[in-house]
């Protein structure tokens, strides 16, 4: 299959990563109407998703699938705990401090980080006509998420911008160093380390989490098929046939989905400026997605 056909592959598999992903915010609304706190939900939904995965490997494909060098299991953890649970903790607790509208504005910072570190650490260059799409995007993120805008402490800016930065890390790291193994097996791993690591932080006792787990199974389960095993695997999958740059901009869907789902399930009214926004994202990924003459996708670890 030729590389133009491969990144087009990548580009809806990311695409398809934040659709999933959006799904977060009604499976949250939910969750947090029984009163589970935020730690003890990601907790459960990566423990439970990095299970169900791994069982699904062993199942599908034998249990030597899931070997993997030490140095391998060590890179996956390390994602896995200050990649995906970190960036996830220190989300929820800009919310605590912030308006959920500047909390999500500081974490959809990510591409801009991604696209400095990938130039400084990987000599990897924006292409001159595709340069705009980033600030493009980022506009039209703001737009889809404008609102009350309001600071009740100011660590909680420290930490929405910590979640972008630590994001940003992790899709870098992935970029690189998890090109040769297989999405399935290498998120199995990050997220069996990130529930593990959320669950002793956000959880009392194993009997806190057999309750939680017993009110709400059914919401952790949809989380943890949709996502973590559905999401995380197709942006895995995403990544290994793009530039970090260009995935992180695509993922910029997971808001688009989100507004749009909230809308459509939630009776929440779509302002001029969220439908304005949204055309802007859209519009990013479109120029996004039309190939560049002679652009390559080349990774070596």
């Amino acid at each position: 299959m030729g590389r133009v056909n491969l990144r087009t592959i990548g580009i809806i598999q990311v695409i398809l990563a934040g659709v999933c992903f959006g799904f977060l915010g009604i499976f949250g609304k939910s969750a947090y109407a029984h009163d589970v706190s935020p730690l003890e939900l990601l907790g459960l939904r990566f423990l439970t998703s990095g299970l169900l995965l791994t069982v699904i490997i062993a199942l599908v494909y034998g249990p030597s699938t899931l070997k993997l060098s030490y140095k391998n299991i060590l890179l996956c953890s390390f994602l896995g705990i200050f990649g995906y649970a970190l960036f996830s903790s220190f989300y929820f607790y800009a919310i605590k401090g912030l308006s959920i509208s500047l909390a999500v504005l500081l974490l959809y910072t990510f591409p801009v980080w991604v696209a400095i570190g990938a130039r400084i650490f990987f000599g990897e260059k924006i292409p001159e006509g595709r340069k705009f799409t980033i600030p493009l995007a980022m506009l039209g993120i703001t737009l889809l998420v404008w609102g009350e805008f309001s600071i009740r402490s100011y660590y909680a800016l420290a930490y929405g911008l910590g979640s972008a930065i630590f994001y940003a890390i992790y899709i870098l790291i992935s970029s690189r160093w998890l090109v040769q193994i297989k999405p399935l097996v290498s998120v199995a791993y990050i997220q069996l380390s990130a529930g593990v690591i959320l669950c002793l932080l956000g959880l009392e006792n194993y009997s806190r989490g057999m309750l939680v787990y017993k009110q709400i199974w059914p919401i952790i389960l949809g989380m943890a098929i949709i996502c973590s095993i559905s999401a995380m695997t197709l942006f895995q999958s995403g990544l290994q046939k793009l530039k970090s740059w260009e995935a992180s901009i695509l993922s910029t869907s997971e808001p688009l989905v989100g507004i749009s789902l909230a809308v459509l399930l939630l009776g929440e009214k779509l302002t001029l400026l969220q439908i304005v926004g949204g055309v802007l994202v859209i519009t990013a990924f479109v120029l996004i997605s039309i190939p560049i003459p002679d652009q390559t996708v080349q990774k070596t670890p």
